[in-house]
């Protein structure tokens, strides 16, 4: 079989995906379409997937390589996607040091960026996913890319991968859940990809400046509360999310230190997802007025 080769540029990053199984080029494409360019761009993301048999519908391995470099090898077609998406994660930590790489959601409503630092379970993509079923411009639910000289977090609008947990709240959201195909992902088990162009075509935000931050902590049945902290100890806490924070060394906190200087920074409970919803933006913009007004 012949390779296809598409090229994307998602936001701040480029991908340029090369496969002979035309499967996987496709569900990869049937995600970002939009984003689809003729050319690749200099500093693209190269990613090739790899079948080592003649069908690619039978079972694998799978290769998923970069650079000439295995990366990842699965034994299941429905386990390619998600290693796919994590594995260009990877790359965007390696390639991208030209940002200050947050672990963090980031969302942006009238040009004022919110960013939701936090490990994997926080809750971060519930919530993005809330936020974003409640009208705000997406960024991304991975990365909080921030350019350490205009301090505007940029997007990197990849889609939601969400744990089997959150479909029923994403049902209730009323927002287009993909799961015909049942992906898996090891570290979460049973995932379905939200794409945010699927809410609405202009979901993608614009740079912004880091108006908010907000460290979210998911607690079952917990009453959502929501508590303000210094920017102080959110600089110090956010360095503690930095991916990269080797390249910018001693520098790292004192740019993290210029993103909040101007921002309102909580630490959440977060419960049910419509009302945390409701207590984020009822206390983010009663901020804003209460400085505007």
């Amino acid at each position: 079989m012949r390779d296809r080769q598409y090229h994307f540029s998602i936001g701040a990053v480029n991908v340029s995906l090369r496969s002979s199984c035309s499967s996987f080029i496709d569900e990869y494409s049937s995600l970002y379409a939009p984003y689809r360019r003729h050319r690749p761009e200099d500093d693209a993301i190269a990613v090739e997937i790899k079948a080592r048999h003649r069908y690619p519908w039978r079972r694998g391995p799978y290769l998923i390589e970069t650079e000439g470099e295995q990366a990842f090898r699965v034994q299941h077609r429905y386990e390619v996607l998600p290693h796919l998406e994590w594995m260009i994660n990877w790359q965007v930590i390696r390639q991208r040091q030209d940002y200050v790489q947050l672990h963090a959601a980031a969302l942006e409503i009238g040009g004022r960026g919110l960013i939701l630092p936090g490990k994997p379970g926080s809750g971060k993509s519930t919530l993005t996913a809330g936020l974003l079923a409640q009208g705000w411009s997406y960024l991304c639910d991975e990365f909080a890319l921030i350019d350490p000289e205009a301090l505007a977090v940029h997007s990197f609008p990849r889609a939601l991968c969400m744990k089997e947990a959150s479909f029923p709240v994403v049902d209730g959201l009323g927002l287009p859940l993909r799961r015909k195909t049942p992906y898996h992902k090891p570290t979460k088990g049973r995932v379905a990809f939200l794409n945010p162009l699927d809410i609405r075509p202009d979901v993608e935000g614009r740079p912004s400046r880091v108006r908010w931050v907000v460290f979210p902590k998911y607690v079952s049945g917990g009453r959502p509360t929501l508590e303000m902290i210094p920017r102080s100890q959110a600089a110090f806490e956010l360095s503690r999310q930095c991916f990269n924070s080797h390249v910018y060394r001693a520098g790292t906190v004192a740019v993290l230190a210029d993103v909040v200087r101007s921002a309102d920074c909580y630490r959440l409970t977060a419960g049910d997802i419509e009302t945390t919803c409701d207590l984020v933006e009822s206390h983010l913009f009663r901020a804003v007025f209460r400085k505007t007004g």
